[in-house]
């Protein structure tokens, strides 16, 4: 399937760390073209590495059930500041200041991602359970023109208590959002993300 565009990105919390617990979709952060600009999402390894057994002097089988170790990262041109600092586990004090150390331990996330078809059909992407993390800080001088040095964030996918690691819908299966959002999230959080998104009630946005 052909992908055109990255329209909006929508992080749901767990509750805890353990395998069995909750989201809590009221601390939902939605990030689109009014809040953080998303410009990629890319995902990797989602199968598992391939093995050709050989017997008679010719390919006998090819081994490579399940899934691979499945992570990627994802590019935004300005993620909020405080909702990044709890993406990544980051400790704030009371003077703002985000610490990062030995303690930080990052959430786990549900990562929705809408994008859309050649013909303008909505696809949709979802990992039931990531955890994020930063590598580089790059600022750079200014010239002539302004330089500027946007968030890139690395994360790992993790098998859900089902065993899910990774799901796709389309409306070319007349799968619609709110479809997709329940068998991600449980239930639908959020209506007319092709929009601006908007509360199912009025939980806190991000």
């Amino acid at each position: 399937m052909l992908l055109t565009g990255l329209h909006a990105v929508l992080l749901v919390p767990y509750t805890s760390r353990a395998i069995d617990s909750d989201l809590d979709a009221s601390n939902y952060i939605l990030l689109n073209g009014s809040n953080g600009g998303p410009t990629q999402v890319n995902i990797q390894n989602l199968s598992a590495t391939q093995t050709t057994q050989y017997g008679g002097d010719s390919a006998y089988l090819v081994i490579g059930s399940g899934n691979g170790q499945v992570s990627g990262s994802f590019n935004l041109l300005d993620f909020p500041f405080e909702k990044l600092n709890t993406v990544l586990g980051y400790r704030t004090d009371e003077s703002g200041i985000a610490h990062h150390g030995n303690k930080t331990i990052a959430p786990y996330y549900a990562m929705y991602v809408l994008s859309h078809d050649k013909d303008g059909k909505s696809a949709w992407l979802g990992l039931p359970r990531v955890q994020f993390a930063r590598g580089d800080i790059n600022p750079q001088t200014n010239n002539d023109n302004t330089v500027t040095s946007t968030d890139q964030l690395t994360w790992r996918g993790m098998n859900r208590a089902d065993g899910d690691i990774f799901m796709q819908g389309s409306e070319q299966m007349n799968t619609t959002e709110a479809d997709f959002q329940t068998a991600l999230f449980g239930k639908q959080v959020l209506t007319s993300l092709d929009g601006a998104g908007t509360p199912l009630s009025a939980p806190a946005a991000g």
